[in-house]
């Protein structure tokens, strides 16, 4: 008696977006809606999941657990669940190719002959400059806006170095992502480029979220001024001559309201 071959279903690899469920695309949220197993494994795409089925299996993938006898591979988990016909979404924070690793786990996958889809999603920057009217480019200001990710600054000191000649010479904005704990290096880099210390810079937080928030200065004082709003990560920068906000954030009152909200 042969068996009913399995059928099989490519992985989705879906753009969850910014966290709120609102910004998802019309395919990528019914492509959660109708998952068997959805995956992530950075805490922003844990937004939203309450767009899946009672019935989906919802599973965070620790990859970076001290423990190395604990840690998961997510193309492993990915290949399992294919095998097993299940219907997969696997959650990538914002944009899937946007600094997120997106592009690794497709080169993987068509190595493994596992077949898969990219559904495109909101990036913190493209979302946080609509959300707060923050201008990247105008007509007759600037034509070039740089996305840049600054989690490390080892071998990308050129590419800041770049890019800040970009600013002086073309009055490019520059998007600065996981840039926080490097910003006083970064705009150091910048200075010694010929940028002045009173560039404009409008500093994001929690895109899209509840207590999401932002705030105007410069890169002498943005610091200051996101300590003294008590900001909570994960951050996103907007940097360059014509940078400002034209829709203000929600009053303090509201932001902590929202906060203690999400902790009951």
């Amino acid at each position: 008696m042969n068996k009913k071959t399995k059928e099989r279903y490519p992985v989705k690899i879906v753009g969850a977006g910014p966290g709120d469920p609102g910004l998802l695309t019309v395919k990528a949220y019914r492509s959660i809606e109708e998952a068997d197993v959805l995956l992530y494994d950075c805490l922003p795409a844990v937004h939203v999941t309450e767009v899946a089925s009672s019935k989906t299996v919802v599973r965070f993938i620790d990859k970076h657990n001290e423990d190395p006898a604990r840690r998961v591979d997510m193309l492993d988990v990915l290949e399992q669940y294919y095998n097993e016909g299940k219907k997969i979404v696997r959650l990538k924070a914002g944009d899937a190719l946007m600094f997120n690793g997106g592009g690794y786990e497709a080169k993987k996958l068509k190595e493994r002959g596992v077949p898969f889809e990219i559904i495109p999603g909101i990036t913190a920057g493209t979302a946080g400059s609509n959300l707060f009217a923050i201008p990247l480019n105008e007509k007759g200001e600037t034509n070039a806006t740089l996305y840049l990710i600054a989690d490390q600054l080892d071998d990308r000191v050129g590419l800041i170095r770049s890019a800040a000649r970009m600013m002086r010479d073309q009055d490019a904005t520059v998007v600065l992502y996981m840039a926080y704990d490097h910003l006083r290096e970064i705009f150091a880099l910048f200075e010694e480029e010929g940028l002045i210390s009173d560039l404009p810079v409008v500093a994001t937080s929690m895109i899209s979220l509840s207590d999401e928030d932002c705030v105007e200065g410069t890169m002498q004082n943005i610091l200051q001024k996101m300590e003294s709003r008590e900001m909570v990560a994960p951050f996103t920068f907007f940097i360059g001559k014509y940078v400002t906000h034209y829709l203000s954030p929600k009053s303090q009152a509201e932001r902590d309201l929202a906060r203690i909200t999400q902790m009951c």
